[in-house]
């Protein structure tokens, strides 16, 4: 069963149609989701998650339809997100913004013992935030306020905060934008293997064409609020209607 799947989904901002009938299916393991900038790409994560309500179409989760425009329950559901701007506290440690992600599990029916940090639940929570950011190369800086750290580093936070409640499904959305290539493979590494490990169904959307073919296995092109191709990363970038897309369609032409 795919982990999460979009039929026909139409999204509209007054007068200007957005997506146009976006059909997607996402299995375990990183899926590519690329296009020029303004194809709809993320907009498609704010149907997912809940914040944009479209025409038409329908969302599923593990094959269960979900209510549109309600977020909390597409979270409780096991769907987490990145920003293409890091959406942390800045005042508050490294740390403290990965357990961030946990916040549900630790207060859904909880009592004094977990509001304290004492109880075995919030004993966990705190094992998992130092487990991920060990594996991301933050751990001597978990108690650092993240606005100390620089942009590559907070947006490998919000990574960590994405998989801290060892979700369904991961949405991410750039993160490899604006990071050095140091950076870049320091988030990469450690979220491959988390992810196999865990069992995530991992959806990115990146420009970075080489990062996609080096960590998904297929890829959607989207343009225009449509999917073009649907495939291998090869398949994909070398389809005609891609390559105008992306290069238009003199190039195109031209290199046809």
């Amino acid at each position: 069963m795919n982990a999460l799947e979009l039929s026909g989904i139409a999204v509209r901002f007054g007068g200007n149609e957005v997506l146009k009938g976006v059909d997607l299916a996402i299995g375990p393991g990183f899926t590519g989701l690329i296009g020029p900038n303004g194809a709809g790409k993320t907009t498609v994560f704010n149907v997912v998650t809940g914040y944009v309500r479209p025409v038409a179409g329908s969302v599923r989760i593990a094959g269960e339809p979900i209510p549109s425009a309600r977020p909390a329950v597409v979270a409780r559901r096991g769907v987490r997100r990145t920003f293409q701007t890091p959406r942390l506290v800045a005042e508050l440690s490294v740390e403290a913004n990965v357990l961030a992600g946990l916040d549900a599990e630790l207060t859904r029916g909880g009592g004094l013992a977990d509001f304290l940090g004492i109880s075995r639940k919030s004993r966990a929570a705190r094992e998992r935030a130092r487990e991920l950011l060990d594996a991301f190369g933050l751990a001597d800086r978990a108690a650092e306020p993240v606005g100390n750290l620089p942009l590559g580093s907070q947006k490998i936070v919000e990574v960590a905060r994405a998989l801290a409640p060892q979700p369904r499904v991961v949405l991410l959305d750039e993160p490899a934008a604006g990071l050095s290539a140091a950076d870049v493979d320091r988030m990469v590494a450690p979220l491959a293997e988390i992810g196999e490990r865990d069992e995530l169904s991992i959806l990115i959307i990146e420009h970075d064409l080489e990062l996609v073919s080096r960590l998904c296995p297929r890829v959607a092109a989207l343009h225009f609020g449509r999917i073009l191709a649907d495939g291998t990363p090869a398949e994909v970038v070398a389809h005609p209607d891609v390559v105008k897309a992306y290069l238009g369609a003199g190039v195109a032409t031209v290199d046809s």
